[in-house]
């Protein structure tokens, strides 16, 4: 088996795992992405200089067909409450502007350190369960209308969410769903589809930011696109598009308090590895 074909193996794998987490939890599946290719970037002999720029852009590359599949099937559900997409979209594009050029100014490992602990925070409140969560079957009778958002709460938690996702190239879904159920108290299910939807504007405007501040760039290996390496990129979403129908399914066919708690759990580990890489 030839090299290229082992590195495109490993791409594939990655994407059939972030797939999976993507349509399950409701996030662009970066979390497991990144690492991953950060990993295989090192085994490549990839200048470490730039290896995470390029983690964190081929990621978000792939994020879009990721959330792109596991929105479409989540609206098959009626699990995307839409008008909460288009009132975090504005502020996400802004967030995602500001996070590239914060990248350029603030120390990455000092970030870092801050985001773990945010995680560390949401995923014990998750996994508190202090009521039961509400389920689509719950609201049946009545369609689930979300508690009122001031305009300054929306925009401060999109702005958020889009920064720290362009600075580690995630999908925003690990910041959003906590949000939405926390705050937007929708169900854990209109929570991951709805942040689904949000990932794949965050997601695209995040790659065309880190196509264009990479595209000059001198240390960058053959056949990149800025910071985004397609064939890095094109491994992953085939794997991505397999297996998020499969999260899809797995989410809708979870108990909401189990599956709450099994995102909070995940946030959790998340953190702990942030903070001891």
């Amino acid at each position: 088996m030839s090299f290229i074909s082992l590195q495109f193996l490993g791409y594939l794998v990655t994407g059939l795992a972030a797939g999976v987490l993507a349509g399950l939890f409701g996030i662009g599946g970066g979390l497991v992405i990144v690492p991953a290719l950060l990993f295989l970037f090192h085994l490549d002999g990839i200048n470490p200089v730039i290896s995470m720029q390029l983690a964190a852009g081929t990621s978000l590359a792939t994020i879009i067909f990721t959330s792109l599949s596991a929105t479409w099937n989540h609206h098959q559900r009626h699990s995307v409450y839409w008008p909460l997409v288009y009132r975090y979209a504005p502020g996400m594009v802004l967030g995602v502007w500001l996070g590239a050029q914060l990248a350029a100014l603030l120390a990455s490992d000092f970030l870092q350190v801050l985001f773990g602990l945010f995680e560390i925070a949401i995923g014990l409140r998750m996994m508190r369960g202090d009521a039961p969560a509400r389920t689509a079957s719950d609201d049946a009778a009545e369609k689930p209308v979300p508690a009122p958002q001031r305009p300054f709460v929306v925009t401060g938690v999109a702005l958020l969410t889009g920064t720290l996702s362009a600075l580690f190239g995630i999908g925003g879904g690990t910041l959003l769903v906590p949000a939405l159920t926390l705050i937007s108290k929708l169900t854990i299910h209109q929570a991951i589809g709805t942040s689904s939807a949000i990932g794949t504007v965050l997601a695209l405007v995040g790659t065309s930011g880190m196509i264009q501040s990479g595209w000059d760039n001198s240390a960058l290996p053959p056949d990149t696109l800025g910071f985004v390496v397609p064939l890095a990129g094109l491994g992953v979403v085939i794997g991505t598009l397999i297996t998020a129908p499969i999260g899809v399914k797995l989410a809708h066919g979870t108990d909401p308090n189990l599956l709450k708690k099994g995102f909070g759990g995940l946030l959790l580990l998340v953190g702990i590895r942030l903070l001891w890489p």
